[in-house]
């Protein structure tokens, strides 16, 4: 958990417009984690094809691709529906991806980001 602790920040900034397209998406997604990716400074909304999409999530490959050739991939986004802050595997996935995470917990609608 510590390495979490150090990993992400809260915004404290106003709301991007693609912030606001994926909490619309995570309200609809409820009980389930929604993700997405930003897409040259859009959401690009993506299907969750994890076996336990209230834990966690898996982006669809196919959506992936398509969000791949449709642009520049700028950050993965996904919700915590029950809330929370990035777990370590967030963290570590983020690193991996080396792009920015963007997470929103849901019941404070509160936006943490992890940077690679």
């Amino acid at each position: 958990m510590l390495q979490s602790l150090t990993r992400y920040r809260l915004v404290d900034s106003p709301l991007l417009a693609f912030q606001l397209d994926a909490e619309k998406h995570a309200m609809r997604e409820l009980p389930n984690e929604s993700c997405g990716l930003v897409v040259s400074g859009k959401y690009f909304a993506c299907h969750n094809v994890s076996e336990q999409p209230e834990k966690d999530f898996i982006i669809c490959s196919n959506d992936y691709m398509a969000a791949a050739m449709s642009g520049r991939l700028e950050a993965v986004v996904h919700s915590h529906p029950r809330g929370g802050p990035p777990s370590d595997f967030d963290v570590g996935a983020c690193t991996a991806t080396r792009l920015p995470w963007y997470v929103l917990s849901v019941p404070e609608k509160q936006w943490l980001i992890i940077d690679p």
